[in-house]
C-alpha cells in the first residue's frame, strides 16, 4: 500500500493539532487500550470512546466569564443530549462570573471538544485555546450542578507550622514518616491533613467535595490508621484498600503496591521526619494523587494538564488552618516532581501560565510565603533537543527523527520559530520525508496555517490517518510560529490496524528570502514509559552524524556539549519544557561524591527573558557514581528505598525552603532566595559547573536518610 498526503482546507482545521490528533487520530489505540483496561472490569466502567471524559485546560475568550462559557455551551448541545462539558464545582458562584479569567479546567467529552477545537471554536463556545489529556477514568468524575459549598473544616496547628504540598502520584500516605504519635504514644496520627485522590470515586457525603476524585481530610485518615494498627504495627496493605489506593478489582497498576512509589519517596525527602523528630510536628501535608491512566500515558498528553486543579485544590485548602481558633495562611512550599520536553520554553504556554496565576494570586491574598518548586527534567542525553541555524551562507539544513520499532506510544515533534509577527512569506520550509516512501511534503512558514494528514489504505480499502504534518502562525502570547509532526505507533498489542512506519524520518528546512537569518528551535516530546509502569513507548530521537555521544578512547559519555560541537542536536536547552515560567524554583540534581552534575540533569538555556540561564540551583540526586540515587520512604512503613532523577534533588530543596518558612514566616522568599543560597554554597570557582546546568550553583544541604548507606552523611 502507498502513502498518500491530504491537506486540509482551512475552514476543515482544527486549531490545535494536538488536540485533534489525541481526540481523533489516536482513537483507535486509545479505545484499544481502553478495551483492553476494561477486561474483566466492573461492568460500569464504559469503553464507549465518545463516552469518555477529558480533562482539558483552556484559555477564554477575554472579556467572557466561565457563566457565559456555560451558556454557551447550553446553546450548542440539543435539549436532549445528556451533557459534555462539567465545570468544576471547585470555582466559586464569584470566579465563575469574574471576566478576567485566563486559564481554567474543564471536563469534557470529544463532541465538546472537538467543537472548541473548531475553525469557530473561539466565536461558538468561548475556547481561545485548548490542551486535552488522555481520557480519565470515568467513575472518577462527578457532575456537580452547582458550585460547591465551602466546608466548615477547622485544623488547629501552631504559629510555627509550615505546609508542603505534594503534587505526585502513588503517595503511601501511611508511611510512618508522615504520621505523628497521639496522648498514648501510638503513631496512629496522620500530618496529612488533606487527601485528593484523583483516581478515587467522588463520595458526596465526603467531608470535602471533588469533582474529579475523593478528598479525604486528616480525621478521616487517623481513623482508618487507627482501624488498621495491630499491637503497635500498621497492616500497610489494609489502610491503602480502604482509602482506594489499591484496588485490583479496578485498575490493573497500583503503585502503592510496589516496593518503590515515585509520589511515597519525593514526599518523604520534601517532609518525611521521624515520630521524634520535633520540626516533624510543624511540617503539615498537602498531597494531590495524579490520575493513573495520565501518568501511565506516555504521549505526554495530559499528565501537567493536572497540575491547575491540584493547585487550586492546594490554595483552597490553606484557609482551614487555625491558630488558637483563629484562621491563619500557613507558609507553604508545593513539590511537582515532573515534566515533559515539549512547549515553548518561554513561560507563554499554558500550563506555565497557570501556574504563575495561582501562585501570584495566593501570594497576593496572604503575607504567608509560597514557592513552587519544579525539576529541571532528565533529558539531557536524550538527544530531544536541536538548534537550527540557517544564514545567507548556509540557508538549508537537514535532520534525522529516528522513531524506534516495537513503540505502543505516538512520537511527537514541534519546531518553533522565533519571536516574529507577522511572519513573512517565504521566511521557511520544513520538508518531511516518510521511511518507505519518496514523495515528501513540504510546509511553508507565514500567516496562514497548513494542515496535512499523512494517510496509507488498509486491505479493505479504508483510508488511515498514520500522522499529520502542521504549520501554525503566531498566536498571542507565544508570538511564534511553529511547525508540528504527529504520528501514531509503531506497535500495538491489540488489532488496531495500520501502525506508523519506524526508521528515519527525514527533515529538511530551507530559509527563503524573508529574513537573512534564522534560528529554529526543535523539541521531541517525551514519550518514554515511566518506572513500573507496565506501558511500553520507546522514546523516539533526533539523529545527527556530527554529533558525538563518547569520548574517545574510553567511552565515557558526554553529558555537556562541547566547545567546537558542530552538531544541531544539542544538550543543551533539554530544560523541563513546564518549568519555564516566572515564578517556580527549577532544581538540577549533581552527584554528591565528586560534585559533577548528573549525566541525565537537563539544563538550559530557556527562551524567557526572565531566567535565560534555566534551573535555578541544583542538589545532590545520586550519592556517587556507584550508588545512584538518594534514599527516602518506600511504599511500606520503615522502608527506605533509592531513587535518582531532578525529581529526587527538588523536593529535597523544598524541605529546606520549609526550614527557611518557618524560621521567618512573613518574610517574602521566592526563586531569587534559592539562587542566593546556591551561591553561596558554591561559589565561581574553574571547577563549578555552568550555570546553564547548575545555576546559581550545587547547594549543600543534608543527606536526610544517607546514613543509612554509610556513616557521615
Amino acid at each position: 500500500m502507498a502513502y498518500e498526503w491530504k491537506e486540509l482546507a482551512l475552514e476543515d482545521q482544527p486549531r490545535n493539532p494536538l488536540a485533534d490528533f489525541a481526540l481523533n487520530v489516536m482513537a483507535r489505540f486509545t479505545a484499544a487500550e481502553i478495551g483492553l483496561s476494561n477486561e474483566h472490569r466492573p461492568m460500569d466502567r464504559s469503553s464507549d470512546f465518545d463516552q469518555q471524559w477529558w480533562l482539558a485546560l483552556v484559555s477564554v475568550t477575554p472579556g467572557l466569564s466561565i457563566a457565559g462559557l456555560m451558556e454557551r455551551a447550553a446553546d450548542f448541545l440539543p435539549p436532549d443530549h445528556p451533557g459534555s462539558l462539567v465545570i468544576p464545582g471547585e470555582y466559586s458562584e464569584d470566579f465563575r462570573n469574574r471576566q478576567d479569567i485566563d486559564v481554567i479546567t474543564l471536563y469534557a467529552r470529544r463532541d465538546y471538544l472537538n467543537a472548541a477545537n473548531a475553525a469557530n471554536g473561539a466565536e461558538q463556545l468561548g475556547i481561545e485555546t485548548l490542551l486535552v489529556s488522555t481520557p480519565l477514568e470515568s467513575q472518577t468524575l462527578s457532575s456537580p450542578a452547582e458550585p460547591f459549598t465551602p466546608p466548615d473544616l477547622k485544623v488547629p496547628v501552631t504559629p510555627n507550622t509550615v505546609v508542603t504540598a505534594v503534587i505526585d502520584h502513588g503517595v503511601a500516605i501511611a508511611h510512618d514518616l508522615f504520621r505523628r504519635k497521639d496522648i498514648n504514644g501510638d503513631l496512629v496520627l496522620s500530618r496529612v491533613d488533606f487527601f485528593l485522590d484523583m483516581d478515587g470515586t467522588p463520595d458526596p457525603n465526603a467531608p470535602v467535595p471533588s469533582t474529579i476524585g475523593r478528598v479525604w481530610t486528616g480525621p478521616e485518615i487517623n481513623e482508618i490508621l487507627k482501624n488498621n494498627l495491630h499491637n503497635g504495627l500498621l497492616d500497610d496493605a489494609a489502610v491503602y484498600r480502604d482509602l482506594g489506593l489499591i484496588d485490583w478489582k479496578t485498575r490493573p497498576f497500583n503503585a502503592c503496591a510496589h516496593r518503590l512509589s515515585h509520589g511515597t519517596h519525593v514526599t518523604g525527602l520534601a517532609s518525611g521526619y521521624d515520630a521524634s523528630d520535633a520540626d516533624g510536628l510543624e511540617r503539615r501535608i498537602i498531597v494531590v494523587q495524579l490520575p493513573t491512566r495520565l501518568v501511565a500515558n506516555t504521549l505526554g498528553f495530559g499528565l501537567e494538564q493536572a497540575i491547575e486543579q491540584a493547585m487550586s485544590f492546594i490554595s483552597q485548602q490553606l484557609v482551614h488552618f487555625q491558630v488558637d481558633e483563629v484562621e491563619q495562611q500557613m507558609p507553604l512550599v508545593v513539590n511537582f516532581s515532573f515534566g515533559n520536553f515539549m512547549g515553548p520554553h518561554d513561560g507563554t504556554g499554558e500550563v506555565s501560565r497557570s501556574i504563575d496565576t495561582i501562585m501570584s494570586n495566593m501570594e497576593a491574598s496572604s503575607n504567608r510565603p509560597r514557592l513552587l518548586m519544579m525539576p529541571s527534567g532528565n533529558g539531557n542525553l536524550s538527544r530531544c533537543h536541536a538548534v537550527i541555524n540557517l544564514t545567507q551562507a548556509a540557508p538549508t539544513a537537514e535532520l534525522d527523527w529516528q522513531l524506534q520499532p516495537a513503540d505502543r506510544s505516538a512520537s511527537i515533534l514541534s519546531v518553533w520559530l522565533p519571536v516574529m509577527t507577522p511572519v513573512k512569506d517565504n521566511t521557511v520550509t520544513m520538508q518531511v520525508t516518510v521511511p518507505g516512501f519518496d514523495t515528501p511534503r513540504t510546509l511553508t512558514a507565514g500567516m496562514t496555517p497548513s494542515y496535512n494528514w499523512l494517510t496509507e489504505q488498509d486491505h479493505l480499502g479504508n483510508t488511515i490517518i498514520l500522522g499529520l504534518v502542521v504549520y501554525q502562525p503566531p498566536v498571542a502570547p507565544t508570538a511564534r510560529g511553529k511547525f508540528t509532526i504527529a504520528v501514531v505507533p509503531t506497535d500495538n498489542p491489540m488489532r488496531v490496524g495500520l501502525v506508523a512506519p519506524s526508521g528515519d524520518w527525514k527533515l529538511q528546512f530551507v530559509k527563503g528570502n524573508a529574513v537573512d537569518k534564522l534560528s529554529l528551535n526543535i523539541w521531541v516530546q517525551r514519550d518514554e514509559t515511566l518506572p513500573d509502569f507496565p506501558e511500553f513507548g520507546r522514546q523516539s530521537y533526533l539523529s545527527d552524524p556530527s554529533y558525538t555521544r563518547f569520548n574517545v578512547p574510553g567511552g565515557k559519555v558526554i553529558s555537556e556539549d562541547p566547545v567546537a560541537h558542530a552538531s544541531p542536536v544539542r544538550r543543551a536547552g533539554m530544560i523541563n519544557g513546564i518549568a519555564c515560567g516566572n515564578l517556580p524554583a527549577v532544581i538540577a540534581g549533581y552527584v554528591s561524591s565528586d560534585g559533577r552534575m548528573s549525566a541525565y540533569s537537563a539544563g538550559g538555556p530557556t527562551l524567557n527573558g526572565f531566567r535565560l540561564t534555566g534551573p535555578d540551583a541544583s542538589a545532590v540526586s545520586d550519592d556517587s557514581v556507584v550508588l545512584h540515587g538518594v534514599l527516602s520512604a518506600g511504599s511500606n512503613c520503615g522502608s527506605r528505598v533509592s531513587m535518582s532523577g531532578t525529581s529526587v534533588s527538588t523536593p529535597r530543596v523544598a524541605r529546606w525552603v520549609a526550614d527557611q518558612f518557618a524560621q521567618s514566616p512573613t518574610t517574602p522568599f521566592g526563586r531569587g532566595n534559592v539562587v542566593a543560597k546556591a551561591l553561596n554554597d558554591d561559589p565561581p570557582s574553574p571547577h563549578k559547573p555552568s550555570a546553564f546546568r547548575t545555576g546559581g550553583g550545587r547547594m549543600e544541604l543534608r543527606n536526610i536518610f544517607g546514613s543509612l548507606r554509610w556513616p557521615g552523611q
